[in-house]
C-alpha cells in the first residue's frame, strides 16, 4: 500500500513538472512569437555594430520600441545557442515582427540593403548617363570626365583607343543595382565596363580581327545604328549600307553623328553644315568616336552586317526604316514619308 502511495506521489510530481514545462514552453512561445505591435506599419533601419553584445542589442531593440522585453530576447537567443552568431549590419525591422523573427534575421545575417537601381537604356550618351547618376544621388567624378587612360590597364578592349578619348560607347546599357552607401561614379563606370567586357565576347573580338575591323570601329558603327534604327533586323541592313558606303568612298551622311556635338538651339540643317570630326556629311568614313552607348543587338549588327544592294535608308515618323538602292528611290521615299 505504501508503495502505491509513494508511486502515486512521484507520478503526480512528475506530472506537475511536465505540465509546468509544457505551459512554460507555451508561455515562452507566445512571448517570442507575438509581435510587439501587430498593427504597426512602420519600418526602422536598425544597425548592429561589429562586436556589440547580445545584451546591448536587446536593450536597444527594446528602447527603439521593437520588442517588449530584452530579457526574453536574450533568453530566446541563448536557448538556441546562437549568442555568438549575431551578425553586424543594417536590418529592416518593424514593431509588427516577433522576437523570433527579429532574432532570426540577425542570426542569419539577413541584412537590409538600401539599393540604388540604375537603369541605362540602349543609346544613352555619356551626358545622359551622367545626368541620371546625379538624379540618383550618386556622387563622385562626373562620368563625362572619365577617359580611356583611366581604365586602359584593366580592360584590353581599350588598348588601341586614343588615351584622351572618353568612354562613350563602352558603358554597356543595362539595369544595375548598387548598395547606396557603397556606390560612386567610379563604381558605376567599372561595373558598366565589366559588363561590356563580358558581352563583347572573345569570339566577337576574333571575328572583328578577321574582318579587318578594330573594336573601336565596331563600337562606333554600333553607336550609330543604335541612334538611327529601331529593330535588330533593320540594324543589320543599315549596317550593310553604311559599311558599303565606306567601301565605295561615299560619305555616310548620317544625321545622328552630325548633330552629336551641336549646340543647343542649333537645327539639324545648320549642324550638318558645320565642320567637325563627327560630321559625316562633310567628312568621309566613320566619325571620330562613338555617339552613344550601344546594346548587344547594335554591336552584333555592326559586326555581322547584312549585305544588300541598298545605299540609302531613312526613318519614317513611326520609326520604320525604308531602304533604297538609288538616290532617285531615296528622294521618292523622302517626298513620300518625310514631307
Amino acid at each position: 500500500m505504501n508503495f502505491l502511495k509513494s508511486f502515486f506521489i512521484i507520478f503526480l510530481g512528475i506530472l506537475q513538472v511536465f505540465l509546468f514545462l509544457y505551459f512554460f514552453e507555451r508561455y515562452v512561445e507566445i512571448l517570442v512569437e507575438s509581435p510587439f505591435d501587430p498593427n504597426s506599419k512602420a519600418n526602422f533601419v536598425f544597425e548592429i555594430k561589429r562586436g556589440e553584445s547580445l545584451s546591448e542589442i536587446s536593450k536597444r531593440l527594446k528602447k527603439e520600441g521593437l520588442i517588449k522585453s530584452s530579457f526574453w530576447f536574450d533568453f530566446y537567443v541563448k536557448r538556441a545557442n546562437k549568442e555568438n552568431s549575431l551578425k553586424a549590419g543594417k536590418y529592416l525591422f518593424s514593431p509588427n515582427m516577433s522576437i523570433s523573427e527579429i532574432a532570426s534575421k540577425i542570426i542569419f545575417g539577413d541584412v537590409f540593403l538600401d539599393l540604388v537601381y540604375f537603369q541605362i537604356p540602349e543609346g544613352f550618351t555619356l551626358s545622359d548617363i551622367s545626368k541620371r547618376a546625379k538624379q540618383k544621388g550618386i556622387s563622385g567624378k562626373d562620368i563625362t570626365k572619365f577617359t580611356v587612360e583611366d581604365f586602359k590597364d584593366k580592360y584590353s578592349f581599350l588598348a588601341n583607343i586614343p588615351e584622351d578619348a572618353s568612354l562613350e560607347g563602352f558603358l554597356f546599357p543595362d539595369t544595375y543595382k548598387y548598395e547606396k552607401d557603397k556606390v560612386n561614379t567610379e563604381v558605376v563606370v567599372k561595373s558598366m565596363l565589366d559588363n561590356f567586357d563580358k558581352k563583347f565576347t572573345k569570339k566577337m573580338r576574333e571575328d572583328a580581327r578577321v574582318k579587318g575591323k578594330s573594336i573601336y570601329e565596331i563600337v562606333i558603327m554600333a553607336s550609330i545604328l543604335e541612334k538611327e534604327v529601331k529593330t535588330k533586323e533593320d540594324m543589320k541592313l543599315a549596317s550593310g549600307v553604311l559599311w558599303r558606303r565606306i567601301e565605295l568612298d561615299m560619305p555616310l551622311q548620317v544625321d545622328a553623328t552630325s548633330i552629336y556635338q551641336k549646340e543647343e538651339g542649333t537645327s539639324t540643317a545648320q549642324a550638318i553644315r558645320q565642320d567637325n570630326p563627327y560630321n559625316t556629311y562633310l567628312n568621309k568614313g566613320l566619325p571620330k568616336g562613338p555617339i552613344s552607348n550601344p546594346g548587344l543587338s547594335a554591336l552584333e549588327a555592326a559586326l555581322y552586317p547584312e549585305k544588300s544592294n541598298y545605299l540609302f535608308y531613312l526613318s519614317k515618323p513611326n520609326g520604320e526604316t525604308v531602304f533604297s538602292e538609288t538616290y532617285k528611290e531615296h528622294l521618292e521615299a523622302i517626298n513620300k514619308f518625310l514631307r
